[in-house]
């Protein structure tokens, strides 16, 4: 067995143990007829999926980890090169960072918006977002979306009895995963939990605990090890979510993660860097070949001392020789020269530019260093530059959405179950928006061309630098203060076309 949560403190790297291209067992899903399938003979059914789980599934899952923090795998175990003295530089770029950081950003960086028609649902809702800091978590399981093509939450109640509250948090997927049923609908099953337990005394033997969750209660099975064995229930505790308090996010309906098609480009893209730099270091450390008669600096018994002439080559830079005579007396020539290896500059960085652009087009990601992207303030175009990403991100997003109405179809079944049943909670409408720049000075050009008002609190919210209400209300006092000085001189000049002028005055 695999220790699931090395990746989580970037230990335990599977550095040259071949796992990419992924076989089809490492993203399988685990099906069963129904529970009482699952329940039969002790749980081995169970007992064989966790064992498939960490030898198949956690690999694939390493492996994309390590891609996101720049431990590509393909770089980092290639063989060393064979001339010690050559330099063999591994330069790993995290294209999956990027990637999957866009993909995040994108999809949740603007809060997901939800909202129910009931007043007091809604009241009930907010509350139990704002708790539980759902703003975060959406971002968070969107990001292990674009990574693993999968994410999990748990859901869960905690508190004495006086005080009790619903929690859902983030449930790690190197130690998570659902059962479903074989309809055609898919239904989960159950869901397990496998966490490794913190051993600080050095033992070889890792331990686990392993938690069953079905539609009505909670097994918690005694440790396992890596042999996992049978399993042996010591506890059941009932909820009261009437199903699975574990639920599954997908990318797509094959689980991929955002950069895991372009992963062989990755690793060609860190294997030509790489190479240059190798080539760049190697030209300084180049071969000095000296050609024809000379004399070398001779010591002091009068024998060519060659480690002087080396020693004054590398530190400064001359090389000081003495030509010989032919048989002719004439002097002979002296040549001196670095063998190089022969290397096309232009090609490889034409390479490697292909490459970049290749990484970007194929995971349907926008190169945002790409001049003609950024320089373009057109939004029409700007859209038809992520028209491909849209049409990708389409399926995360509506994927992501029936996982996200599981969780408040949860919350609804806790909330109702402890009133008597007497609530029935509705559903929760739940809408994303995109985290993209929108030419908004073109719309407001297009709008105002046309004949078509806007307010002026509407054109206040298009502006970074103003709040709508604060600026009204600014405004207002101006006009009124306005109002009062324009009085006030009205009154002063009134005041002076009525005085009579008399000689005396003057």
């Amino acid at each position: 067995m695999l220790k699931v949560n090395e990746s989580e403190r970037d230990i335990g790297s599977i550095f040259g143990n071949g796992q990419y291209p992924f076989s089809t067992q490492s993203n399988v899903n685990y099906r069963v007829e129904d529970i009482e399938q699952l329940e039969k003979n002790d749980y081995s059914l169970l007992s064989k999926m966790i064992d498939h789980f960490f030898q198949n599934q956690v690999p694939r899952l390493q492996v994309l980890d390590e891609y996101s923090k720049g431990l590509n795998t393909a770089i980092y175990s290639r063989e060393a090169r064979r001339e010690e003295n050559k330099a063999d530089y591994r330069r790993a770029h995290n294209f999956g960072k990027i990637i999957a950081q866009f993909v995040a950003g994108y999809t949740t960086s603007v809060p997901v918006k939800y909202a129910i028609d009931d007043d007091k649902q809604q009241e009930q809702v907010d509350e139990f977002n704002t708790y539980n800091d759902v703003v975060s978590l959406d971002n968070e399981l969107m990001y292990d979306v674009a990574k693993y093509g999968r994410a999990f939450e748990l859901q869960y109640r905690s508190g004495n009895n006086n005080q009790q509250a619903n929690n859902v948090k983030l449930s790690n997927v190197f130690e998570t995963f659902v059962i479903y049923d074989n309809t055609i609908e898919r239904n989960p099953i159950a869901a397990v939990r496998i966490v490794q337990v913190q051993d600080i005394s050095g033992s070889d033997e890792e331990q686990y605990t392993v938690n069953l969750y079905t539609d009505s209660k909670i097994v918690t099975f005694k440790n396992i090890t890596r042999s996992i064995g049978q399993l042996e229930v010591v506890n059941e505790t009932p909820h009261f979510y009437n199903d699975v308090p574990i639920i599954e996010y997908n990318s797509n309906r094959y689980r991929t993660g955002w950069y895991e098609d372009v992963i062989s480009l990755i690793d060609a893209y860190d294997a030509v860097n790489s190479d240059t730099s190798n080539y760049m270091t190697d030209v300084v450390n180049s071969l000095l070949v000296i050609s024809g008669d000379f004399q070398a600096p001779r010591d002091k018994n009068g024998n060519e001392d060659i480690n002087q002439l080396i020693h004054s080559i590398k530190k400064y830079g001359l090389l000081p020789l003495q030509s010989g005579t032919d048989r002719q007396g004439n002097a002979t020539s002296i040549d001196a020269k670095y063998i190089n290896p022969e290397f096309n500059s232009t090609a490889s960085e034409n390479y490697q530019q292909r490459l970049y652009k290749d990484i970007f087009m194929m995971s349907n990601v926008p190169n945002l260093s790409d001049e003609s992207f950024s320089g373009n303030s057109s939004g029409v175009a700007m859209r038809y530059k992520i028209f491909g990403f849209e049409q990708a991100i389409a399926q995360t997003i509506n994927s992501f959405k029936r996982s996200l109405g599981k969780r408040y179809e949860l919350l609804g079944h806790i909330t109702s179950n402890l009133n008597g049943g007497l609530i029935e909670f509705g559903n929760v409408k739940v809408t994303f928006t995109p985290n993209l720049p929108y030419a908004i000075s073109e719309e407001v050009a297009m709008l105002m061309s046309a004949g078509v008002p806007l307010s002026r609190k509407t054109m206040y919210n298009q502006t970074h630098f103003t709040d709508a209400d604060n600026e009204e209300a600014n405004l207002e006092q101006e006009e009124h203060d306005g109002l009062d000085r324009k009085e006030k001189t009205e009154q002063h000049n009134q005041f002076d076309s009525d005085k009579v002028v008399t000689v005396d005055d003057e």
